[in-house]
């Protein structure tokens, strides 16, 4: 994107994706773009699960560079401003609340419903290291902090 900043003619299209097939996708039209010549970028936003972001001079390039390809559904008529596309490209940071010695409540997965101690926090990879209170053997188990809420915390008992 950053060859283009000064280009006036650049447009951002939104592309309909199967969703979990995003970047299958994308190695399929990335493979496609030596046969169209306007498209000048292809993103993949973190916050759009389902669509891509095609950068391009004209909407016909587009329809040119995702004619049969698998997993594609279509284009979106409403055109991106940069401010918009790049916005879908930055990854928001969470504030992680949570800490070691926590109790959990476990939202998703196989252990859905299950209560839990927080051994380790993982922040880069966004993963907490648990071990459940009901089982009749202790197992550490790694889970996403997304899946977790916090029942009691153990700032809360200092």
């Amino acid at each position: 994107m950053e060859s283009t900043e000064g280009s006036e003619e650049s447009h951002f299209f939104i592309i309909r994706v199967t969703i979990g097939r995003e970047m299958q996708a994308l190695e399929r039209l990335e493979s496609q773009l030596v046969r169209v010549g306007d498209v000048y970028s292809i993103i993949k936003p973190y916050s759009l699960k389902g669509y891509l972001i095609v950068e391009a001079g004209s909407k016909e390039s587009v329809s040119d560079l995702i004619y049969n390809i698998k997993h594609i559904r279509g284009i979106i008529n409403k055109e991106l401003s940069k401010e918009e596309a790049l916005k879908t490209i930055e990854k928001k940071q969470q504030k992680i609340e949570i800490n070691i010695g926590d109790v959990v409540k476990v939202l998703s997965g196989p252990f859905k419903g299950e209560t839990a101690t927080v051994k380790s926090v993982n922040k880069e990879k966004e993963e907490l290291t648990v071990m459940f209170l009901e089982s009749a053997v202790p197992i550490n188990v790694n889970i996403k902090i997304s899946d977790v809420s916090t029942i009691k915390s153990e700032s809360d008992n200092k």
